[in-house]
């Protein structure tokens, strides 16, 4: 289809790029306050270890069957309209969660609220993907995620859940949310492009294998990180830090991811691709080396902000590398689908190595995970070769 000018100015403004990451931030809130959250619900309910990684899974699981068929609908609605029906989902089922006693009851709530996420967070990457430069503005979105998970991560230990637990968090969220759900009127009603899978050629699906290739092994580097992320509340109460404390810990740290997601927007294709992920790697694996250990909460503070700063900083360069390899368009769509699983697969698998084995399983799980998700990904640039590694991408 072709692109008109209107088309391209309107997907490329600055309230199109501002209202896209707004919403991107809301579709990666639960996930950015999942320690929390999960903390949250395990003292309310009184849970085991292996049920607390289900509520996390249970919410991805939501947001990954809404984001694997994204592909098939997304360009084919209204955009606004689909950014509405996400907030009514992700807030309700959150709001409905503050009023229920029962675990299954929390897990199928969650799982809506997954839902609302995903058509979110979904809908922001299919959005950024049409730009002009999506690898900066991919920055830009994740520098939006951390402001958000950094407020509520501040806010919420001291002022909601200090006086009215998790079902006074769980309301909070559902509020603080659906009010940047305003932010869907800035959004065009439709993208550049309306992709028909049938126009696929012979030439085209031999050059399909590698963005598989990147989808999978974003996932298995989010899997390790999230399965970390969504215990490291758990980790910090086991070294006798309150609760207080950990939520400022844990803001400051997203304040970090801020930084990283700054870093990744300001420096774009400067130092290639490579460079980032292995230096982004090699610091999350001395994260990790001092999670295993005893800290304090100074010590947990810089770690964690280290680790969020990393983590964003390298996830630009990642969702870069799927946007280039996808010469039609029509997969990027799916990067949700697979953080998503990964997502879903990481803290489910934690919970049961750590119910098993302990927490020094855990660690071990995340960093044999993200080194395989930087081989991958090496493979990646050097047998795409250097235009992969340093080319910044027009989608124009």
């Amino acid at each position: 289809m072709t692109t008109s000018t209107h088309e391209r100015d309107a997907i490329n403004a600055g309230s199109c790029i501002a209202a896209t990451s707004i919403i991107s931030a809301a579709g990666a809130a639960i996930f950015l306050i999942l320690p929390i959250l999960l903390g949250g619900a395990a003292e309310h309910l009184q849970l085991q270890e292996e049920q607390v990684g289900l509520i996390a899974s249970s919410y991805f699981v939501g947001f990954l069957l809404v984001c694997l068929s994204a592909v098939f609908w997304i360009r084919r609605f209204d955009w606004q309209y689909v950014s509405t029906t996400g907030f009514a989902l992700l807030s309700g089922g959150l709001a409905g969660g503050a009023f229920v006693n029962q675990y299954e009851a929390l897990l199928a709530l969650m799982a809506i609220s997954g839902v609302g996420a995903g058509i979110l967070f979904g809908l922001a990457v299919c959005v950024l993907s049409d730009t002009n430069d999506p690898d900066r503005y991919f920055g830009i979105k994740l520098l939006a995620e951390q402001i958000v998970g950094a407020a509520l991560l501040f806010l919420l230990p001291m002022y909601v859940t200090a006086q009215w637990g998790f079902p006074g968090l769980m309301l909070t969220v559902a509020a603080v949310l659906a009010l940047l759900g305003t932010a869907t009127v800035w959004l065009p009603k439709r993208g550049k492009r309306n992709v028909d899978a049938s126009e696929n050629t012979k030439a085209e699906a031999s050059a399909i294998w590698p963005v598989w290739v990147a989808l999978f092994a974003l996932m298995i580097y989010f899997a390790g990180l999230s399965g970390l992320w969504a215990f490291v509340e758990r980790i910090a109460t086991q070294q006798g830090i309150d609760a207080v404390t950990i939520g400022k810990a844990l803001s400051f740290g997203l304040l970090g991811g801020g930084l990283g997601a700054f870093a990744a927007a300001l420096l774009g294709d400067r130092l290639g691709r490579l460079f980032p992920l292995v230096l982004s790697t090699g610091l999350l694996v001395a994260v990790i080396f001092i999670y295993s250990s005893a800290f304090d909460a100074l010590l947990f503070a810089v770690s964690t902000f280290v680790l969020s700063g990393v983590w964003n900083y390298g996830l630009a360069y990642q969702m870069g590398i799927v946007v280039s390899l996808d010469q039609r368009g029509n997969l990027s769509v799916l990067i949700s689908s697979f953080l998503s699983l990964g997502a879903i697969v990481g803290p489910a698998l934690a919970g049961m190595l750590i119910g098993d084995q302990g927490y020094g399983s855990l660690f071990l799980f995340t960093a044999g995970a993200i080194l395989i998700g930087l081989i991958m990904f090496t493979l990646l640039l050097t047998k795409a070769g250097v235009a992969l590694n340093t080319k910044k991408l027009s989608k124009a």
